[in-house]
């Protein structure tokens, strides 16, 4: 289980690459393997449809992926993505090696709903589950044992986020979170630890996330505060000119 990969992409790369060579039936064995291993990791349900491998052109693509939210929070999904796509060196020299190399993780157009509850926000949830997990299985950093890996490009395009939050009373708020480009994962250390992969993807997007939220949030905020105050000051001006009106009738005598 510990040489499964950490997580959503590290899984996929190393899974895919190793059934190339092993089962026709490669694309269901990974497909089987993420949603069986990678839920008690990030401690989230994951749907998977299917998935496509392609040996002669280093590519796997997941297609129809749903992460579920973990639990405390109650939003429809944390990620849903009709497509994530895996491109890597399927030699048997890259997949035997000691130090894997990716050359592309890429996450066209997906659908987040970022949700934040009295516990925190779902992302960082996630995050703080993966932490568990790993301590969990005792492996340290700098374990030589583990399998490490080099991630030259991962692209997280597109991503049209939804904001779920009690402070927004029912209000929709939504947001296309800035594209994201994290290069060389692993490459100044040769090589990272699957775990150190996942956290960094997911400290990427969190990060970007929650500093839009905030903003949205605050915009939302301050847009109430002041609808507020108008409504508070035209309430005013009317009394005050009911209050005006009143006065000058009792002061000029009816025709």
């Amino acid at each position: 289980m510990k040489k499964l990969l950490i997580g959503i992409v590290v899984v996929v790369a190393l899974g895919a690459g190793a059934v190339f060579y092993l089962s026709s039936n490669a694309g269901t064995l990974v497909r089987d393997g993420v949603v069986e291993y990678v839920p008690p990791v990030i401690g989230a349900p994951v749907d998977l449809a299917s998935v496509d491998l392609d040996a002669v052109g280093g590519m796997a693509s997941l297609n129809n992926m749903v992460i579920h939210n973990p639990v405390g929070f109650k939003s429809e999904h944390l990620f849903k993505m009709e497509q994530l796509l895996v491109k890597m060196d399927v030699s048997l020299d890259n997949l035997t090696s000691d130090v894997i190399s990716i050359s592309e993780v890429r996450l066209e157009g997906a659908d987040m709903i970022y949700e934040i509850a009295t516990s925190g926000n779902n992302v960082g949830k996630i995050q703080e589950n993966i932490d568990a997990y790993m301590q969990s299985l005792n492996l340290g950093e700098s374990e030589d044992s583990e399998k490490k890996f080099i991630v030259d490009h991962v692209y997280i395009n597109g991503t049209n986020v939804s904001l779920a939050s009690d402070l927004l009373a029912g209000k929709d708020v939504g947001f296309s979170l800035p594209n994201l480009h994290i290069t060389d994962i692993g490459k100044r250390d040769n090589g990272a630890i699957a775990s150190d992969v996942i956290k960094q993807i997911f400290a990427a997007i969190s990060g970007s996330a929650t500093d839009v939220a905030q903003s949205e949030l605050l915009k939302n905020t301050v847009g109430d505060i002041e609808g507020a105050a108008e409504n508070v000051v035209k309430d005013l001006e009317d009394k005050v000119v009911d209050e005006v009106s009143n006065k000058l009738k009792g002061l000029i005598p009816p025709m």
